[in-house]
């Protein structure tokens, strides 16, 4: 809670004890001292109502806020439910059309004194039905069926990147948080550093040029302190453009589920789920089944069509003058001849069916390469994590005793200066380095299709794109369009052909030389929170060893066991 928050509370609750006390003297001194104590009561309730503090978000809050309402999101389940309707539309082609109409016709003509007029009404019902497309509306239909997968792999693709978006700003806000913590502690430390050499040079004790030094190094830590308040500005901007609200009490990061135990792991599961190469893979159907369908405009069609109406005069009406007509026709219909245009269809829907099948071979490409990406960043990151916790404390160790050795004269002030730079930069760079190392497991996540909102919060109920599809795909369907459907199967060409087996991803060769992953780094390395400067630990020599500091032997080599 912050400062003005509390002096509000306090000063309600001062006023409303003052009330209570001076309207009780009006009655009586006799409950003088119950009534303080009532006053002491209430004065102690309004401060417990004050010091409750704000609730706490987790990153499984976060998530299920961004699930919910994230524009990007939703837009994308908008564009996914779209396309159920192109489903419903090819579909829609097998059933009958059924439509009415009614005309009025006026005529006048005039021939030098000869003048003749009349008028006549029609009203029709006309209805018509395809048998048979050669194969053209299956094609269709199994085209808007792939369409409405790969529209669904879009919309899983979509999630898994808002997921690691928001776990990209919830982290970068603890880690701005923080880096803000080090960046005042930094300024602290350098301003009192500035003042305990000004006052050391009034009795001559050090340099004016000790004096420039520590003025300088306070400037760039001001400036520094100005960027990171700045960035942490920045951070909330963006937490609340990606979740929808500004983010409150955010609590540390939970561990990710899901990740590989190798290399090879990866790779057959980014095979088996990355969205991107699934929906790439459906494109490919799609244009399999668009084939189907310009073949099938080599073949006959047929068609049932009838017509019922009255026709008659309209003025004067009498409705025994009119007539009856009906007329019912079937239709067969050969293409013969159209200029080479229907093979022309046939060969462009050949082509785009390979650079689809090509497009299937360079996702599969670009994701092997996103898991090799991801896997290295891991990598490398886990190791920085490890080193850096070791560097900031062995750069507490140095700063600490730099800060003892001037006094005695041994140290300079632009060495002590020059360590604590180096503690100061040593902590910024393991804050960065815990943050690299959790985005980077949410990238691998998210290269091998597996990184969703239920992955950082199981409870979110789930919404299933297929089921959004369940509740349309049968939507005006008549009896005649299962038969329709039967009848269209019939010396039609397949909209489910293989595809060619050397773009089918199989013997494909996979990256190489990628390093073993280290273990998880605990949490002493990635949650433990920073020893500020300014306590920064003096360590005895005949200490280090028992910490683990072991100064007195040689580096290890890189075939040792430690």
């Amino acid at each position: 809670m912050g400062r003005r928050s509390m002096k509000a509370c306090l000063g309600a609750a001062a006023r409303a004890a003052n009330w209570m006390i001076c309207d009780i003297d009006r009655i009586g001194n006799i409950r003088e001292r119950r009534d303080r104590r009532f006053t002491r009561l209430l004065l102690g309730s309004a401060l417990t109502l004050c010091a409750v503090p704000a609730a706490a978000e987790t990153l499984a809050d976060a998530v299920e806020a961004a699930y919910g309402n994230n524009p990007t999101l939703v837009e994308q389940r908008y564009r996914q439910k779209s396309n159920n309707e192109s489903y419903v539309q090819a579909r829609a082609q097998y059933g009958p059309s059924l439509s009415v109409s009614a005309t009025g016709t006026y005529d006048y003509s005039k021939l030098h004194s000869r003048e003749s007029d009349g008028n006549e009404g029609q009203l029709s019902l006309s209805l018509r039905q395809p048998v048979y497309t050669g194969g053209r509306q299956r094609g269709a239909l199994a085209q808007a069926r792939a369409n409405v997968l790969g529209s669904e792999e879009a919309l899983r693709r979509v999630e898994g990147e808002v997921v690691q978006n928001v776990i990209a700003v919830y982290a970068a806000m603890l880690r701005d948080q923080r880096r803000l913590e080090v960046a005042r502690e930094n300024v602290l430390v350098l301003r009192d550093q500035l003042t305990e050499r000004r006052a050391k040079r009034r009795v001559r004790d050090v340099t004016i040029t000790d004096v420039a030094q520590s003025d300088a190094r306070l400037a760039a830590g001001e400036s520094q302190l100005a960027s990171a308040e700045a960035q942490l500005a920045v951070s909330r901007g963006e937490y609340l453009r990606i979740v929808g609200h500004e983010p409150g009490d955010l609590q540390p990061l939970p561990e990710l589920p899901g990740l590989p135990a190798s290399i090879d792991e990866a790779f057959a599961a980014a095979d088996e789920g990355n969205a991107n190469l699934a929906a790439a893979r459906y494109s490919e159907e799609a244009a399999r089944a668009n084939i189907a369908t310009q073949r099938g405009n080599q073949r006959p069609t047929a068609t049932i069509s009838a017509e019922a109406g009255k026709r008659g005069q309209l003025s004067p009406f009498d409705r025994h003058d009119y007539r009856t007509e009906v007329t019912a026709q079937l239709t067969i219909t050969q293409p013969l001849w159209q200029g080479g245009a229907i093979r022309s269809r046939i060969r462009q829907a050949q082509d785009l069916s390979g650079a689809a099948q090509a497009g299937v071979d360079a996702e599969r490409r670009q994701a092997l390469q996103d898991v090799v990406l991801a896997w290295n960043q891991l990598a490398s990151t886990r190791v920085a994590v490890v080193s850096g916790t070791r560097q900031v404390e062995a750069a507490q160790i140095a700063f600490a005793g730099m800060q003892r050795e001037e006094r005695y004269g041994l140290r300079s002030t632009i060495e002590v200066l020059n360590a604590e730079q180096e503690l100061s930069s040593a902590q910024q760079t393991l804050l960065s380095s815990r943050y690299q190392e959790y985005i980077a497991r949410s990238a691998l996540l998210l290269a091998m299709g597996k990184l969703d909102a239920r992955t950082v919060n199981s409870a979110i109920p789930a919404k299933d794109p297929e089921a959004e599809f369940r509740k349309v795909r049968w939507r005006g369907m008549l009896p005649t369009d299962p038969a329709s459907m039967l009848l269209d199967r019939i010396g039609s060409a397949s909209p489910y052909a293989r595809p060619k087996p050397d773009l089918r991803g199989q013997n494909q060769p996979k990256p190489t030389g990628s390093p073993a992953l280290p273990p998880t780094p605990d949490k002493r390395y990635t949650e433990a929170p920073l020893v500020p400067i300014t306590q920064s630990p003096l360590v005895p020599a005949d200490r280090l060893n028992a910490e683990g500091h072991d100064y007195e032997a040689a580096p290890p080599r890189e075939s040792s066991p430690q």
